[in-house]
């Protein structure tokens, strides 16, 4: 039993890094590419906790490391008890539930967050900017799918 939860924690560790990584190289992609210019998103993450410019980047990378390895933790227990664990499944599975988690924070982050956002360069989200963040969320799911199937839980 400990050598699993060991698996399980390690695996979860690593996968919501990567996983963190590969959103945002989506986001950044996605912002870079289009419409959706709207700075970045640690930044906006961060000054809703700071409520400035000031330490923003910091706290929003701190935040957004220890959101995506909680995360993590979620999608991985979610697979292993579904027994979706190997290669294909497990990308599968990562990206299906990217798409749902994704299209959750998007609404929420054009429909209320932006609304409500401590810094005026970041409110006002469009559809454009949920769109980035969906695609990012979905590049999550995948990366901690891709992780999990080459676990060995």
């Amino acid at each position: 039993m400990d050598h699993v939860l060991v698996r399980y924690l390690l695996t979860s560790l690593v996968a919501g890094a990567v996983g963190v990584l590969a959103m945002e190289l989506a986001m950044w992609l996605t912002t870079r590419a289009g419409p959706a210019r709207h700075g970045s998103m640690i930044v906006a993450l961060g000054s809703l906790i700071t409520g400035s410019r000031e330490n923003a980047f910091r706290a929003g990378a701190t935040l957004h490391v220890i959101m995506g390895i909680i995360f993590a933790l979620l999608y991985v227990w979610a697979m292993h008890v579904f027994k979706f664990t190997a290669f294909p499944t497990s990308v599968a599975t990562g990206l299906g539930i990217g798409a749902l988690h994704g299209m959750i924070i998007s609404l929420m982050l054009v429909w209320v967050v932006s609304d409500h956002h401590p810094l005026e360069e970041f409110k006002g989200a469009d559809l454009a900017i949920g769109l980035s963040h969906f695609a990012g969320h979905v590049a999550y799911g995948g990366a901690v799918g891709v992780v999990v199937g080459f676990s060995s839980l």
